[in-house]
């Protein structure tokens, strides 16, 4: 007799529904370990550092001339050079004077449109052409701006003046007889203060002085830019010994508003007469770089720095060296 074997029991649906959640349990917590180990081994984005707060300070140099400050005993002014861009330029117009040199270099535009062609300001046309301290306080009011010149021309109704706007927040020009002392225990207090200025304009005489003195290329046109540079030192020191200086983000430029003759004096158009330069030291300016800059160039390097737009209304003559 044969016997048929048994068949194996068929699963019941119940059993079916069972094992097909088990496997599904299982696949998904496949899945979720695998997800996680993914997660573990992906880096971590790094933390983008925080953007720093933007501060800008020109330096006027009367009468500086570049050539010189590589022969002075001048190490601030050199280390700005070795970390930045050292840009010589040459006056293109006749008149190579402070009043036309200061007010093309504040501006960014050139005699032809703001006017100045002499020390006494007559023609001035600037409230077309404004400076660029004015410029910040009308694109971004709240930022602070600050000048202060040993020349009050600049700063003052005197002789002219002045050239900065009383839209300016703070404008100062020492008594007399405390002459670029006085400028520099001014620039030096400010800066140093929690509400140090977002923009400062700071001119120095003394070099100029020295030029009329003594001449261009005399001991004591030297030993005064000498002089300029400890004071240069004294303001570089407010800003990096600043509790917040590591979030802020400085543009310093020195600059001149012409040069002079061996002999001594200018105004004509000799080629020591018509020397200008500007030191570039910050953000966008490699070390030890070199070019060539316009004065028209100073004003628009400035504002951009800040983050404010150049307008092609304000029609300017020059463009960010960055």
């Amino acid at each position: 007799m044969s016997h048929t074997p048994a068949r194996p029991a068929r699963p019941t649906r119940r059993t079916l529904l069972t094992g097909a959640a088990a496997t599904a349990a299982a696949a998904m917590t496949a899945a979720a370990t695998g997800t996680a180990h993914a997660a573990a081994a992906r880096p971590t984005p790094a933390r983008r550092p925080a953007a720093r707060t933007p501060k800008a300070l020109l330096i006027g140099l009367d009468g500086c001339m570049l050539d010189r400050v590589a022969e002075a005993d001048a190490p601030h002014l050199h280390r700005l050079i070795a970390g930045g861009l050292r840009a010589p330029g040459t006056i293109p117009y006749a008149f190579t004077l402070s009043g036309p040199g200061w007010s093309t270099l504040a501006t960014g535009v050139w005699p032809t449109k703001h006017g100045v062609r002499d020390n006494t300001f007559r023609g001035q046309r600037f409230a077309t052409y404004p400076d660029a301290l004015t410029r910040v306080e009308h694109a971004r009011p709240a930022l602070r701006t600050y000048a202060v010149s040993s020349w009050p021309q600049l700063t003052s109704a005197t002789g002219g003046g002045p050239l900065f706007s009383p839209a300016v927040d703070v404008r100062v020009a020492p008594p007399g007889s405390a002459y670029d002392a006085g400028t520099t225990r001014d620039a030096v207090a400010r800066l140093s203060a929690t509400d140090a200025p977002d923009a400062s304009f700071i001119q120095l005489d003394n070099i100029d002085h020295a030029g009329h003195a003594s001449g261009g290329a005399s001991r004591a046109y030297l030993e005064a830019i000498a002089g300029a540079d400890a004071q240069v030192g004294q303001m570089l020191t407010a800003i990096t010994t600043r509790p917040t200086h590591a979030a802020e983000d400085w543009l310093i430029m020195v600059t001149a508003d012409h040069g002079h003759t061996d002999a001594g004096g200018h105004g004509g158009t000799s080629a020591r007469e018509k020397q200008t330069f500007v030191i570039a030291h910050g953000t966008g300016f490699a070390p030890g770089s070199t070019g060539t800059s316009r004065m028209v160039d100073v004003a628009p390097t400035l504002l951009t720095h800040l983050g404010i737009a150049i307008d092609p209304r304000w029609h300017l003559d020059g463009a960010s060296l960055r």
